[in-house]
């Protein structure tokens, strides 16, 4: 039986997708923590908005650890995966323009 990591891996050399990582930091105080939840706003939940708006496509991200609500974070790391190739210094100022000023893209790079 494979591994989940050869199950993913599998998965994306089938669909072509490629796979980025995100590096950010945030001010928590105005989120319900990291992670999507019902009725409450999420940096995961916003940063998934500005993927999904910027590249045309549902985009889910998950997050490499997670924090509280009103929690800050200075250097978290997170990663979704895309059909479109990007160029990351552009994607991040992309990024930024659009994402709350709470919310800190501060690296993208394909793996």
């Amino acid at each position: 039986m494979a591994c989940p990591e050869e199950v993913d891996l599998n998965h994306r050399l089938k669909t072509n997708k490629l796979r980025y990582f995100i590096e950010l930091s945030y001010n928590g105080k105005n989120y319900h923590g990291w992670q999507i939840q019902p009725n409450a706003i999420s940096i995961q939940e916003v940063l998934e908005q500005v993927l999904t708006t910027l590249l045309r496509t549902r985009i889910g991200v998950v997050g490499a650890g997670r924090t509280d609500a009103g929690v800050h974070a200075t250097q978290i790391f997170a990663h979704f995966d895309s059909e479109n190739s990007l160029d990351e210094k552009e994607f991040v100022y992309k990024l930024n323009s659009i994402l709350p000023k709470t919310i800190v893209v501060a690296n993208v790079s394909s793996v």
